[in-house]
């Protein structure tokens, strides 16, 4: 063990959710692997994985307002106009746990916030399916309303010119999907496949890399040849869990403190896809804003 050099240990449960289940990843590479392999710090990528809701399209902040509008139901209208407000966005302590996850484990989370920061009684709270469905039913209510996100569309264009196969891996239900895609083909239709959070081969959800490792099967690429892009923390952790190299885009809303727990898992932390250089992954593409950087 005495040559080891860098040795990164990355246990992917994020202290900004309650996800239970806990996945370590061990990297290290002696000395004289990094002085003989010239790629041990710049991955060969054949295949981009991406992240959907809040990577590809902006639906965050009609999450939430479908959110405040089904507990509406349960905390009363005075409750919800708190938010309008803001747009309805739901509290950033509430919504930093949410991020990545699937219906059935935010579920949970939600439900106990409201019974301790908003007073909602125990007995007479929804139950997760519950919750879950009527939030996924006024989401796509609002899906006419959803934009891509920026430099969405020129990334994705970029790598289908290059031929680069293209999935995404959601942790958003089939059905959902199928709605969020109405106004947004110049996207999907570039996808290879597209596995959800209800994919039978997704026993656990995200920071779990079964999703991840399931769009990379479906390519028939090795995950190690993989980029993954995300908004999500758990997202982050689950293709890094998969094996795959990972570009993270978080939530303008975290703090620089709170993007140092991307930065120490992630590859690249970008502040938009915008930004993104595909230099570092052997891929000839550079963003705009990525070479107005380099320029300055």
């Amino acid at each position: 063990m005495k040559n080891i050099q860098d040795l990164a240990i990355g246990i992917c449960l994020s202290p900004l959710n309650s996800a239970s289940s806990i996945y370590i990843c061990i990297n290290f590479r002696s000395k004289e692997q990094q002085q003989n392999n010239p790629m041990s710090h710049r991955p060969t990528i054949k295949a981009v994985l991406f992240d959907l809701d809040g990577t590809l399209v902006d639906t965050e902040a009609l999450s939430d307002k479908a959110m405040v509008y089904v507990l509406k139901k349960y905390l009363g209208e005075t409750w919800a106009q708190q938010f309008a407000q803001d747009n309805y966005r739901l509290p950033w302590e509430l919504k930093q746990q949410l991020l990545g996850l699937r219906g059935s484990d935010w579920g949970p989370i939600v439900i106990n916030y409201a019974v301790t920061h908003w007073k909602l009684p125990r007995h007479d709270c929804p139950t997760v399916r519950e919750l879950w469905s009527a939030w996924e039913v006024q989401l796509n209510s609002f899906c006419s309303q959803v934009q891509a996100c920026p430099g969405a569309i020129n990334l994705v264009n970029e790598l289908f010119a290059l031929q680069i196969p293209l999935a995404i891996a959601t942790s958003s239900r089939l059905a959902s999907v199928a709605q969020k895609r109405k106004n947004h083909e110049q996207i999907f239709s570039k996808m290879a496949c597209i596995v959800t959070g209800d994919h039978a081969a997704v026993k656990n959800g995200k920071p779990a890399p079964d999703i991840y490792l399931e769009a990379a099967r479906q390519l028939g690429v090795h995950p190690s040849e993989c980029l993954v892009v995300e908004d999500a923390l758990t997202g982050v952790q689950s293709g890094k869990a998969a094996g795959c190299a990972v570009v993270a885009v978080p939530d303008a809303r975290f703090t620089a403190q709170e993007k140092q727990v991307f930065a120490a898992i992630a590859n690249v932390v970008l502040e938009s896809l915008e930004h993104f250089d595909g230099a570092q992954f052997g891929l000839e593409i550079k963003m705009p804003q990525a070479i107005d950087n380099e320029l300055q």
